[in-house]
């Protein structure tokens, strides 16, 4: 027999699928934390002696749902933003300092065009910036550079051998680069979560699986990304409320249940 006096503390797994095609879109099973809060208003008729409270009328039901991720999953940052995660070959600036020898110094990668680079400098001997280089198409002369592949040439009497330049070049990842956008006109969208929990029968200490279920799931597009080289690494809030559905005014199911029992 199921329980119906239980306690519940494990974290959730949480499935989050499209409304429209029913396909999976992402799965977090590395949750910190995951919540539930459920609100409404409540206004009351008041009158007699002592204005005391009479009658109650109740509206603006709400459940909210926060979930907190322990690692970042591109595609969950991809629906937070509004965008569609892509794959494939996309641009990049990179940095790369190099000890220049007989008048050229050799990047590691390709510049992704033809032409000037995004900054090249000289560095000081403590490693601060120096003196900026500037372009020149071929046959570089004094203070300038020229680019051929990935062979940077410099200017007779530019950079002595031994010193080092700090070059900014604009290249291409690999194919299996992952990319996704924030833009100003695109906002969090709406899915089906799913969440599936344990909960512990108070008599028998037996587990029991239960499931949430919330068909319209509004993704609120409000998450940090924090940076530190002291502390616990960062974290993922995700944010959301549950909408009435169209042909319902459930916001949300759970079902607590016998995992070995299921048909």
């Amino acid at each position: 027999m199921t329980t119906n006096k239980w306690a519940i503390r494990e974290v959730a797994i949480a499935h989050f699928f499209d409304r429209v095609t029913g396909e999976l879109k992402v799965k977090l099973d590395s949750l910190k934390q995951n919540g539930l809060e459920n609100t409404s208003e409540t206004v009351y008729t008041q009158g007699g002696r002592g204005n005391t409270k009479i009658v109650g009328f109740s509206s603006n039901k709400a459940a909210r749902f926060t979930l907190q991720d322990a690692v970042f999953t591109s595609e969950m940052l991809a629906m937070l933003t509004g965008q569609e995660l892509v794959k494939g070959a996309a641009p990049i600036i990179k940095e790369e300092v190099l000890t220049v020898s007989g008048n050229a110094a050799l990047l590691s990668c390709t510049p992704r065009t033809a032409g000037k680079l995004q900054s090249v400098q000289v560095l000081g001997a403590d490693g601060s910036k120096g003196r900026t280089l500037s372009y020149a198409a071929s046959a570089p002369g004094a203070g300038q550079y020229s680019v051929s592949g990935k062979t940077v040439t410099f200017g007779s009497d530019t950079v002595a051998d031994g010193e080092r330049v700090q070059i900014y070049v604009e290249t291409m990842t690999g194919a299996d680069a992952s990319k996704f956008a924030s833009s100003a006109d695109k906002f969090a969208g709406t899915y089906k979560l799913v969440l599936d929990c344990l909960v512990r029968d108070v008599a028998t200490e037996r587990d029991y699986a239960a499931q949430i279920v919330v068909h319209k799931a509004k993704l609120e597009s409000n998450w940090n990304l924090t940076m530190s080289p002291t502390g616990d690494p960062s974290v993922l809030d995700i944010p959301m409320e549950a909408l009435r559905s169209g042909d319902s005014n459930e916001l949300y199911t759970m079902t607590i249940f016998d995992d070995s029992a299921v048909v």
